[in-house]
C-alpha cells in the first residue's frame, strides 16, 4: 500500500527537526484517517522529542488501540518511563515482550528498567537474550557489558564481552550506544573510541548536524564577553565540586556568565543554588525540547558555551549540534572527544593530560591551560577525622585506597593491588561501596584468587561528600585505576593531604592523575609502567617514614601548587575563551596553548564561608 502523502511529509518533517509543522501535517491526516495508527505513532514520536511525555504516551495509546504493532508499546513504556512511572513502562515492555518474544527492543528496555531497580541479574538476563535475538545491538550489548563492569563480573562470557563490543562497533554504520564505556575498557585505544564516537553522534543527531547553525557567524566583542556553562550537572554532583567556585570566580567586568541546566535537582540542593548564585543569568532548561533550548541560548548572544557532560548521563547534546553559540567547547563532563567536530570545537585539556601529540585522537582541536585542565574550589579546613575502628579499617597496617567506581575496575588493575597486598603484610585496599552489594563479594573472591584473603578488601559505608572529606586522611596512599583514572577522586584525595600513585597512558582519560600529580608538586609519583608502580606501592607500603615524608610534601605544597585556585584558573580560563573566540573571528580552529598561568593569589574571604 503506497504511503500517504501528508504521512510522508510529516515523517520528513519529524526527522529534519520541524516538529510543529510534522504536528499539524498528522492532525490533518488523522482528521480525514482517524484510524492511521502509524500517524498516532509518530505524533508520539514528536512529543516525546518535544519532553511532552504525557501527550505522547496517550498517542501511543490511541496507536495500539487502533491497529499499531507491538513495537509500539515499547514507545508507550519509553514514554511512561520518562515521567517516572517504572511500573506502567515495566508492565509495557514486558507486554511488548510476551506478544513477541523476537523483540529485542523489548528485552533492552525491560533489561534498562530492570537495571535501574537494581534487579541486576535479571537485567543481565534481559541485554543477552536481546542481543542473542540481535548481534548486532550495540546498545544491549554495551549496557549488558557496562553492568557486568560495576558488577565486577569479569568471567568470560561470549555474549557481553568487549572483544564483541568492539568487534560490534567497528562494523557498525549506525550506533545508539553512547561510547562513554569505552574509556574504561583497556581493550579500547584512543582511535576507536573516536571513530564510536562519531558514528554515535551520527546517528543521533544526523538531520540536525547537517541543517544550517543558529549561530554561524562570531560577533565582534566589546565590553563583556559572554559565556555559557551547559550542564546536567548543576547538582549534587562531581562536576559542580569542580566547577562551581571557578564559574562564581570570573571577572565580572570581562564577562557575563550564563548557567544553562537541564537535570531537575533535588529539592533543596544546596550544590543547585550555588550554581544558581554563581550565575549572572540562570537558566532551567529542563522543560524545553532541544531546539527551544538551543533558541534560548542564541538569543542570549552567547559567544562561548561550555559543555561539561559530553557522552555522559542524562546528556543533551541535540543542543550543541544545532550550534546555538558560534564557539562551543567540552570540558571536564566527558574525558575524551565526542567525535563530530560540529558538536565541539575544543577540548580543554592541559600539556600533560592532552599533548599536542594526542591531536588525533580528537575531532575537536586542542585548548591546552597552563596548568592543570581541572578546575577545583578553594582549600579549606576539613572536618575532623573519624577513628580507624570507625570506618571498620585496622588500627595498624598500611591502608591503600581507590575510591572509583567499580567499573573502572578490572583483572590486570586487580592483579597489581593484589601483589602490593601480599608484599605488604597487614595492608588493606579500601573501596568505595558497589552500586551492588554482589560487586564487593566478587571483589573478594577475585582477591582471594590472587591469593589475598577478602578481609583485606574493606568496602567504605555510604557516607556524605563532607563526611567522606573528613575520612580520607585515614589512607596512607591511594592507587589510581587505568585506563579510566581518578578524577574527582584523585584530586579529593590530594586535597585532603592522601598521595596518589599513577601510570602515564597514551589517552586523555589515562592521563588525568599524572597532570594532577603534576600540578601538586609529586611528578615522581607518576610511575612509567604498572611494575613499576606495583613497586613504589610495595616500597612505600614497607616505609612509614618515606610514606609520612611524601605526605608531608603533599601538605607543604598546597599553598602553591595553584590546583586548588579557582581564581587564578578563573583567568586562565578567559585567556583561553578569548583566544578561542579570536580563532572563531579569523576563520581558524587549531591547537590553543596558553603560555603561563595568571598569578596565583586567593583573595581573602573570596567567596565567604
Amino acid at each position: 500500500m503506497p504511503t500517504d502523502p501528508l504521512f510522508a511529509q510529516a515523517q520528513a518533517a519529524f526527522r529534519q527537526g520541524r516538529l510543529p509543522e510534522s504536528l499539524q501535517l498528522i492532525d490533518a491526516l488523522v482528521r480525514r484517517q482517524p484510524r492511521h495508527a502509524d500517524a498516532w505513532n509518530l505524533a508520539g514520536m514528536v512529543c516525546h522529542v518535544r519532553r511532552d511525555y504525557e501527550a505522547a504516551a496517550r498517542y501511543f495509546e490511541r496507536a495500539l488501540e487502533v491497529g499499531a504493532p507491538v513495537g509500539v508499546l515499547v514507545n508507550l513504556g519509553y514514554a511512561r518511563q520518562a515521567q517516572g512511572r517504572t511500573a506502567e513502562a515495566e508492565q509495557a515492555y514486558a507486554e511488548a515482550a510476551r506478544r513477541d518474544p523476537r523483540l529485542a527492543l523489548a528485552w533492552q528496555k525491560l533489561g534498562g528498567l530492570q537495571e535501574a531497580a537494581g534487579r541486576s541479574e535479571e537485567a543481565l538476563a534481559s541485554y543477552r537474550r536481546a542481543v542473542v535475538l540481535d548481534p548486532n545491538d550495540l546498545r544491549s550489548l554495551g549496557d549488558g557489558l557496562y553492568l557486568r563492569r560495576h558488577l565486577a563480573d569479569w568471567a568470560p562470557d561470549e555474549v557481553l564481552s568487549p572483544e564483541r563490543l568492539l568487534a560490534a562497533f567497528a562494523s557498525a554504520r549506525r550506533s545508539d550506544f553512547s561510547p562513554g564505556l569505552l574509556l574504561s575498557l583497556p581493550e579500547a585505544g584512543p582511535m576507536a573510541r573516536r571513530e564510536a564516537a562519531l558514528k554515535f553522534a551520527q546517528s543521533q543527531w544526523g538531520p540536525v548536524l547537517a541543517a544550517p547553525p543558529l549561530a554561524p557567524q562570531a560577533r565582534v566583542i566589546e565590553g563583556r564577553m559572554r559565556v555559557g556553562y551547559l550542564s546536567a550537572d548543576f547538582c549534587e554532583h562531581a562536576v559542580s565540586y569542580l566547577v562551581n567556585e571557578v564559574i562564581a570566580a570570573h571577572d565580572r567586568q570581562q564577562v557575563q556568565v550564563f548557567v544553562y541546566a537541564y537535570r531537575a535537582a533535588a529539592p533543596g540542593d544546596p550544590w543547585r543554588q550555588r550554581a544558581v548564585d554563581a550565575a549572572d543569568v540562570f537558566v532551567d532548561l529542563d522543560a524545553m525540547d532541544d531546539a527551544t533550548a538551543a533558541a534560548r541560548i542564541h538569543a542570549d548572544g552567547v559567544d562561548v558555551l561550555v559543555d561539561l557532560t559530553g557522552y555522559t548521563g542524562h546528556a543533551r547534546l541535540g543542543i550543541t549540534a544545532r550550534r546555538p553559540a558560534p564557539v562551543i567547547a567540552q570540558w571536564i563532563g566527558y574525558i575524551g572527544t565526542l567525535g563530530e567536530p560540529r558538536l565541539a570545537d575544543y577540548v580543554i585539556g592541559d600539556a600533560i593530560a592532552t599533548p599536542p601529540e594526542t591531536a588525533p585522537h580528537f575531532s575537536e582541536a586542542l585548548a591546552l591551560m597552563p596548568r592543570c585542565y581541572q578546575p577545583n574550589g578553594r582549600p579549606f579546613a576539613p572536618d575532623p577525622a573519624p577513628t580507624r575502628a570507625e570506618e571498620g579499617l585496622p588500627e595498624t597496617g598500611t591502608v591503600y585506597c581507590s575510591f572509583n567506581q567499580t567499573y573502572k575496575f578490572n583483572p590486570p588493575l586487580w592483579d597489581d593491588w593484589c601483589a602490593i597486598l601480599r608484599d605488604v603484610p597487614g595492608s588493606v585496599l579500601w573501596v568505595a561501596a558497589p552500586r551492588d552489594p554482589t560487586a564487593a563479594t566478587r571483589l573478594r573472591r577475585e582477591a582471594e584468587a590472587r591469593g589475598v584473603g577478602g578481609e583485606r578488601i574493606v568496602v567504605a559505608r555510604q557516607q556524605s561528600r563532607a563526611g567522606h572529606l573528613a575520612r580520607l586522611p585515614l589512607a596512607d596512599l591511594a592507587l589510581d585505576t587505568t585506563p579510566y583514572n581518578s578524577g574527582t577522586t584523585a584530586s579529593d584525595a590530594l586535597r585532603q593531604g592522601v598521595p596518589l600513585l599513577a601510570t602515564l597512558g597514551e589517552s586523555f582519560v589515562s592521563r588525568m592523575a599524572a597532570s594532577l600529580l603534576h600540578a601538586v608538586g609529586l611528578p615522581d609519583c607518576v610511575l612509567p609502567d604498572r611494575a613499576a608502580l606495583v613497586a613504589r606501592a610495595i616500597a612505600l607500603g614497607q616505609d612509614e617514614a618515606a610514606r609520612e615524608a611524601l605526605r608531608r610534601r603533599l601538605r607543604d605544597g598546597h599553598a602553591d601548587c595553584g590546583l586548588f585556585d579557582p581564581v587564578g584558573f578563573a583567568r586562565d580560563l578567559e585567556r583561553l575563551f578569548r583566544a578561542m573566540h579570536a580563532q572563531r573571528l579569523a576563520g581558524r580552529r587549531e591547537l590553543i596553548a596558553l603560555d603561563a598561568p595568571a598569578p596565583w593569589g586567593l583573595p581573602a574571604n573570596a567567596f565567604g564561608n
